[in-house]
């Protein structure tokens, strides 16, 4: 710099004027630059100067309570014990035209038909902690706020995944969703067959399974009112596209009503009413269906002592196999075992080749611990890898002893979604949330460590007091996903 200015500067002259090479300014512009850099200890010049911009707002990608759709519209009831009982009544006795009778005929006994139906109450839970010096710091977020929150936010997820896709056969300390239920009661001779309805790998976007599946609820045996129809979002996205316009409910906030292809769909006209459509995020599809090593491979390891010690497949001829001429070609299977503590990685099955009209009988060996309450059965595209990110769920099935068989007949088709027609009318009790404890923030004590521990809490399971009053809806592959079974 001048030395003139310098001079200036020391007399004590706010201001002054003076000359500086190129150079000398570069630099000087440098030492005064406030930059990018992050790394607090690394700062120079100017940027050590800079104050760091710490918003105390913690912008979160994780799931809200607007996203447990059927847990938020389920009415809520109390259970009084952990095993709750109710008689389920599916007639009032007798034949159509069977109580007439001549004037001094014998009279004919009926008697109406019931079941004794049982649920047993389940018990989320989670524990969560935080440091004491960290609720004493002035931090970006309330930390115990912030993880009780989470707490929440874990039991509500497992609480409305449950809801659709729990199995206490698989998992014994899951509920049954409404998938388990539903089939359950059509294998024991007391839902019909006609409540599961097949997609077979092809689209939701038409009127054609929603109007079967209403008119199945509201029909003669059933007497049932369909109000609600839960799907995915690549399912409600086909809706959107594709539905006839003769069939939507018009909108409400829109010019018209907003009853055009690409609009979106809020509800279906059927004969029966018009039904609510609901999509809801915790109704996989094939992109939520890969192993849970693909996206938590250290977590999957660390539970290997579950993982089955072999998987076979041997393909045959059955006349009720569903593997169609566009089915065959060459399948991998790919199963993990799985327990309350989680899943485990999977063990890969030889390339099975599967000719139209053949089954495929899997052999699971269980794991030398024997830990596992069952597997997971995945299966790869058809001529596709075995890939853990190459395979999609087929199936959760219970473990069966040391030696556990699964035939496969197409009957569940990887990576694909359902749908649920439900009949959610006030006062008609068809479906509830029974609770013996509402969420609830439990105080735990340390005892070595300086930390503020907690569980969160809530205790309860899905009741379905009339099961023929909804319909399954199974084997959907959506227009846009971008794993196809059979491409």
């Amino acid at each position: 710099m001048n030395p003139q200015v310098i001079q200036t500067l020391a007399s004590g002259a706010k201001s002054g004027t003076g000359q500086m090479g190129v150079g000398d300014v570069e630099e000087l512009r440098k030492a005064l630059e406030a930059g990018y850099g992050t790394d607090v200890a690394q700062l120079t010049g100017g940027g050590a100067l800079r104050i760091q911009s710490l918003e105390k707002t913690m912008l979160a990608t994780i799931q809200e309570n607007k996203h447990f759709a059927l847990f938020n519209e389920l009415q809520k009831t109390n259970a009084t014990a952990t095993v709750d009982e109710w008689t389920e009544q599916s007639g009032v006795g007798g034949r159509l035209g069977g109580s007439t009778n001549t004037e001094t005929g014998n009279i004919r006994a009926a008697q109406g038909q019931y079941n004794r139906r049982t649920g047993m109450v389940k018990y989320l839970m989670t524990r969560r902690e935080v440091s004491f010096v960290q609720t004493l710091q002035n931090a970006i977020a309330d930390a115990e706020a912030t993880e009780a929150q989470n707490g929440s936010l874990q039991l509500l997820t497992d609480a409305e995944f449950l809801c659709f896709e729990g199995d206490s056969s698989v998992v014994p300390t899951e509920y049954d969703g409404i998938r388990a239920l539903l089939l359950d009661g059509v294998d024991a001779g007391q839902v019909s067959a006609d409540n599961i309805l097949d997609a077979e790998g092809q689209s939701l976007a038409s009127i054609d399974l929603v109007s079967k599946g209403a008119a199945q609820i509201a029909g003669y045996g059933n007497f049932g009112t369909p109000t609600h129809l839960f799907m995915s979002q690549l399912t409600q996205s086909d809706f959107d596209i594709g539905l006839d316009p003769a069939w939507r409910v018009p909108l409400t906030d829109v010019p018209g009503g907003g009853i055009s292809l690409g609009s979106p769909v809020v509800g279906i006209r059927t004969s029966w009413g018009n039904i609510k459509t609901v999509n809801d995020v915790f109704i996989r599809d094939e992109r939520q269906q890969m192993p849970y090593e693909v996206a938590n491979p250290a977590e999957a390891a660390a539970i290997d002592a579950i993982k089955p010690a072999s998987v076979s497949g041997v393909a045959a001829s059955d006349v009720g196999s569903k593997f169609g001429a566009n089915h065959a070609g060459n399948y991998y299977y790919f199963v993990t075992g799985i327990n309350a503590d989680g899943e485990s990685t999977g063990r890969v099955s030889a390339q099975v080749a599967v000719a139209a009209g053949d089954k495929v009988t899997l052999t699971i060996t269980a794991s030398a611990g024997g830990g596992e309450t069952g597997y997971i059965i995945y299966r790869s595209r058809k001529n596709g890898t075995n890939a853990a990110n190459d395979v999609r769920q087929v199936a959760r099935v219970a473990k069966a002893g040391t030696t556990t068989t699964y035939v496969d007949l197409n009957r569940e088709i990887p990576g694909s979604s359902s749908a649920y027609i439900l009949n959610m009318a006030p006062g008609a009790m068809a479906i509830t949330w029974r609770q013996l404890l509402p969420m609830l923030k439990f105080p735990l004590y340390p005892t070595v460590s300086a930390v503020v521990p907690w569980a969160q809490l809530l205790f309860g399971y899905l009741r379905i007091g009339k099961r023929r009053h909804h319909v399954l809806i199974k084997n959907i592959v959506s227009n846009g996903a971008q794993w196809k079974p059979f491409a």
